[in-house]
């Protein structure tokens, strides 16, 4: 990590436009931090954000070793189909990170990689009341009966560890790596513009370009 809080106050300022404009409702910044810097050989497991605070969320890749191998980001959308996403200098990705399913399984091979982040909620977001509804629709015996030795006939291992996940007896600990879409930043793609998950190309409703569908 690079420490530079006067950095992640501005970003969190001047970067709001376009997480409101991406998800049509008013936003209240929460936090941004960065610089975030992975070494060689670094992973991050599967995982969901904090659903209090952690809404409207996006990375921001700042660059990364021009030698090192290409690293995705996984993630999960909400139709239940899993990105490798690849994000070059200056590439946004904006996500919700509470909902979505994301992390990097696949092991680094590069010098470094690095990327800021930042994590907005709605305004009139009743977080207190999302967590109560969460907490109770999950029965208190829902766990009661598992054993973690016994194998589940067609279903693959899953480790749960702290806020993370991982499917230790597939390659890279993610079994859905089998099966994913690759997402990389068109070469046409403008300030102002995005690509959904359905790979058709958007406007943000300012900039150089208006209306939606392009």
């Amino acid at each position: 990590m690079v420490p530079n809080e006067h950095l992640n106050t501005r970003a969190l300022k001047e970067l709001l436009p376009i997480h409101e404009a991406w998800a049509n409702v008013k936003l209240t910044g929460n936090n941004a931090y960065g610089l975030r810097v992975y070494r060689n050989h670094s992973n991050l497991q599967m995982h969901i954000d904090e659903s209090s605070t952690h809404i409207i969320s996006s990375i921001l890749h700042v660059g990364h070793d021009p030698d090192g191998e290409p690293w995705p980001l996984v993630i999960e959308d909400l139709h239940g189909n899993t990105h490798e996403v690849y994000l070059e200098t200056g590439d946004m990705l904006l996500y919700e990170s509470s909902k979505c399913f994301h992390g990097r399984p696949k092991r680094y091979n590069g010098k470094w990689y690095s990327s800021l982040f930042t994590h907005y909620y709605p305004t009139d977001y009743d977080a207190e009341k999302v967590n109560l509804d969460t907490h109770y629709r999950i029965p208190p015996t829902w766990n009661d009966d598992s054993d973690e030795e016994t194998p589940v006939k067609g279903l693959d291992k899953l480790v749960v560890t702290s806020t993370s996940f991982k499917e230790p007896d597939c390659e890279h600990e993610w079994c859905a790596l089998k099966h994913t879409i690759k997402t990389r930043s068109p070469e046409d793609l403008r300030f102002g513009q995005f690509v959904s998950t359905d790979g058709v190309m958007r406007s943000l409703g300012f900039g150089d370009s208006d209306g939606d569908e392009l």
